[in-house]
């Protein structure tokens, strides 16, 4: 996955305004590589990625980015869905994220994957936005 990375630069960096740079996402790569997980295409090619970190038995959904042509195909949607299946597997009980609360399509994917809205934070972004908190609580395969 580090040779990807380039890639994931360049993704990274058409997603958000205020992109990690490089070496923050080789950091994550490397710190949390259980739970870096990279969607590719057809040919290969890295179209999107999600990370999160772990601690015990809960998850912060720290990031993720999918690249613009590959936006409202699913990407997104099959890169929280398997990070929470790899989580549960693991018996993380609970992951969380932060969303801008301007970012309805964002908040709308996680309410469709079983997110709920906790709290918003005011001013939790660099440009002054306020950030939504959301919570899925996970289970384990073990536990049904």
């Amino acid at each position: 996955m580090a040779s990807d990375l380039e890639v994931l630069c360049e993704i990274e960096n058409d997603s958000f305004a205020e992109p990690y740079p490089r070496f923050l996402l080789r950091k994550l790569l490397r710190e949390h590589a259980s739970t870096f997980l990279v969607a590719l295409n057809g040919a290969g090619v890295p179209v999107g990625y999600c990370v999160a970190a772990v601690n015990q038995k809960a998850a912060h959904l720290i990031s993720i980015a999918v690249s613009s042509a590959q936006r409202r195909a699913g990407v997104g949607r099959g890169l929280v869905k398997a990070l929470v299946e790899r989580l549960a597997e693991r018996g993380v009980g609970e992951i969380w994220l932060e969303v801008k609360t301007g970012n309805k399509e964002g908040i709308s994917l996680y309410d469709k994957l079983g997110f709920v809205r906790e709290s918003v934070i005011p001013s939790y972004y660099s440009d002054g936005s306020d950030a939504l908190v959301m919570r899925r609580y996970l289970v384990s395969n073990a536990e049904g």
